[in-house]
């Protein structure tokens, strides 16, 4: 890892989300501090926050559904708002929402921290909330389709493994530590991030 890019780096700690301005070919940088450790990813066009990501358009345009180096990641107008340019895991998630109050509250874990309410509150002082967030990408999450069935292990990430997203137009970003025990092997981790000038 370039050791410009490892000093920049900001820790966020466990459950926690938060939000910033990625401007065009800006590089966010995603770090796996400890390992086996997810963090969601939600993506808006910063001159129109109605533009955001998409998964579908994604596997559509892609013709897969783990995203790869090189991929792009298209916005619900098919607009490419963010290309991958380096990847050192190469198992994502597009097929999960963020994990959210509601989702732990069916599983009877009652004001369990969740990716939706951490990414909410920190896209707040954007002018969006709950409604906006509904699709992320996961970086570092295992999920596997197997016959009708989809199956969660845990991430393939490694101390010190990243994620590049390039971004493609000026965007607002927010991303979270992922909040739920079971997508990360039992104990929730920091994640780390970076933004890269080119």
């Amino acid at each position: 890892m370039d050791l410009s890019v490892s000093s920049s780096l900001v820790r966020l700690a466990p459950q926690t989300g938060t939000a910033f301005v990625l401007h065009a070919g800006d590089t966010l940088r995603i770090v796996d501090f400890e390992g086996e450790q997810v963090a969601d990813v939600a993506l808006f066009a910063y001159n129109d926050d109605r533009d955001r990501f998409s998964p579908g358009r994604t596997i559509d345009y892609n013709e897969r559904i783990v995203p790869q180096l090189g991929d792009v990641l298209y916005s619900t107008r098919s607009t490419p708002l963010a290309r991958i340019v380096a990847d050192t895991v190469g198992v994502h998630d597009l097929l999960l929402a963020p994990c959210s109050r509601v989702m732990f509250e069916r599983r009877g874990a009652l004001g369990h921290p969740s990716c939706h309410g951490n990414l909410s509150r920190a896209l707040d002082v954007f002018g969006l909330g709950d409604d906006d967030v509904t699709a992320t990408l996961n970086v570092f999450m295992d999920v596997r389709v197997e016959g009708n069935a989809v199956k969660l292990y845990p991430p393939r990430s490694r101390a010190g493994d990243y994620f590049d997203l390039r971004a493609e137009c000026d965007l607002i970003v927010a991303v979270a530590a992922c909040s739920s025990e079971l997508t990360n092997n039992g104990r929730c981790k920091p994640i780390g991030y970076a933004i890269v000038q080119p």
